[in-house]
């Protein structure tokens, strides 16, 4: 039997006094792809649970999409 690959795992943590999402990353993630897959297919279980039609989510991601790709440093992934 082939060997498994070994788990991964995300943890994210609320700071409410800083009004901010932290993430903290298993140290064998290190691949972007595989981090934003991980985090994009746990989005759209979220998005199916609350009952968001596709329009909605195409609406909420066209609303805040610039907010994780900026250029500046205010970016989500660019503080990853």
């Amino acid at each position: 039997m082939a060997d498994l690959p070994e788990d991964k795992k995300i943890i994210l943590t609320t700071d409410y006094k800083d009004n901010t999402i932290n993430m903290e990353f298993s140290d064998n993630l290190v691949d972007n792809r595989e981090k934003g897959y991980i985090l994009s297919a746990a989005f759209l279980a979220f998005a199916a649970n609350e009952g968001l039609d596709k329009q909605q989510v195409i609406e909420m991601i066209n609303s805040h999409y610039d907010q994780f790709t900026g250029d500046d440093d205010s970016s989500l992934f660019k503080r990853l």
